[in-house]
């Protein structure tokens, strides 16, 4: 058993190093890729030049929640998807998500919308835009921006979120009984 687990770690670690190398996915997500089943975006996501970055910088043109795509192509550190007529690649750099590009479609990509209903209307207008404002739940701050950059909020339980604007600025979010009650640009 523990020979099958080092295997299992060696061969992790040679598609990690190898960038471009194919991604061995749970049975569902493997299925779901070879179907071209539609998926719809869990988060908002923006692009820029045909990539989202997964540390969602807040630029470029807006992805919203609940779009529908289509996984064409998955690596090691890249889940590229069909979108609005086009391929978009999602990069992940690990370092900053704290998770493997299988854990970043889980996150970013399912069969089923998002349920809107849960928010307020404040919050649904928000979130259709990519917006934070003032009195969102933090679900509702996921849902729109997508997750924070874990190298930089180390957990979601935290009352204060820091996200990329671009390469070089951040905004932090600040929370009061689990909603925004500041925002820091």
């Amino acid at each position: 058993m523990i020979n099958k687990i080092k295997l299992l770690g060696l061969a992790l670690v040679a598609v990690v190093m190898s960038g471009c190398a194919t991604v061995q996915l749970p049975a569902a997500q493997q299925a779901l890729l070879d179907s071209n089943t539609t998926l719809y975006t869990q988060v908002g996501m923006w692009t820029e030049k045909g990539n989202v970055i997964a540390t969602n910088y807040s630029r470029g043109e807006h992805i919203p929640v609940n779009s529908p795509v289509q996984i064409t192509e998955m690596s090691a550190s890249t889940i590229t998807f069909h979108y609005g007529g086009r391929n978009i690649k999602l990069k992940n750099i690990e370092k900053y998500t704290k998770v493997d590009v299988a854990g970043l479609m889980t996150r970013t990509f399912a069969e089923k919308q998002v349920n809107l209903t849960q928010f307020s209307a404040l919050e649904k207008t928000a979130i259709e835009q990519g917006d934070v404002v003032i009195g969102m739940t933090k679900d509702a701050v996921i849902i729109s921006r997508g997750f924070p950059p874990a190298h930089r909020t180390a957990n979601l339980k935290l009352d204060s979120w820091r996200f990329w604007q671009n390469r070089f600025g951040t905004i932090v979010y600040e929370f009061e009984q689990g909603k925004v009650s500041k925002i820091v640009e």
